[in-house]
């Protein structure tokens, strides 16, 4: 028996070195996959915006293309800024899944910039709730692992776990999105309500969700030196 116990212990401390080092290492390879990603997507963006000259024209269908592509960069820029902000300021015991998230997140984008291209926006809003379910996501299931670690204790102690209420105006948000992008691929286009929908609702909720980053980030780093 005393021999099964040391070999338990002896493998329980050759694990633990293995964990402190996935903790430090994992969450920083993964943020700079997914940084090459977005770089990537941002030069197809691009290479878009260069390409078509029917933007530069003076119209309703290119202010539109322009909201949608603003909406894109704001969308890669939150999601790099998530996934920054939590490796930055904390740590976690990375899942396999976190390996794959760079490619989803990068496979989401390039859709969407090749949903640019169709006549009917309703792709496009389609795959731009996909990006925002990926960016809540990313920022739930981090924070989620985070507060199991001791290191954390500090910041996650004062606060309590998120309930389901919490995630009510991302899911409203969400939902209006593919609502909004299946009434366009059913029903049609109207143009003025599509210029609306993408002023009010994405920049809206693209503004709303800036701010909350920015809220997070000075409690987080700030909060113990006031």
């Amino acid at each position: 028996m005393s021999f099964v116990n040391e070999y338990l212990g002896a493998g329980r401390a050759a694990v633990n070195p293995i964990r402190q080092r996935v903790k430090a290492n994992v969450p920083a390879v993964v943020l700079t996959l997914l940084g090459i990603i977005q770089a990537f997507a941002v030069d197809l963006l691009w290479s878009l915006v260069v390409a078509d000259s029917e933007i530069y024209q003076l119209s309703l269908p290119a202010l539109i293309t322009w909201l949608q592509i603003l909406s894109l960069v704001a969308g890669m820029l939150m999601i790099w800024l998530i996934y920054a902000m939590n490796v930055s300021r904390f740590v976690w015991v990375p899942t396999m899944s976190e390996f794959v998230t760079p490619f989803w997140v990068g496979f989401l984008q390039v859709l969407s910039i090749h949903c640019l291209k169709f006549d009917n926006p309703g792709a496009w809003f389609i795959s731009f709730a996909l990006i925002i379910a990926t960016m809540n996501w990313i920022a739930h299931s981090t924070m989620k692992r985070a507060r199991l670690e001791p290191d954390n204790a500090e910041f996650f102690n004062s606060r309590g776990t998120a309930s389901a209420s919490d995630f009510y105006p991302v899911f409203a948000v969400i939902g209006t999105m593919l609502a909004t992008g299946l009434s366009f691929l059913l029903i049609g286009v109207n143009q003025w309500v599509l210029l609306i929908t993408l002023v009010f609702g994405v920049g809206g909720y693209c503004v709303w969700q800036t701010y909350n980053l920015r809220v997070w980030w000075q409690q987080s780093v700030f909060e113990a030196e006031a």
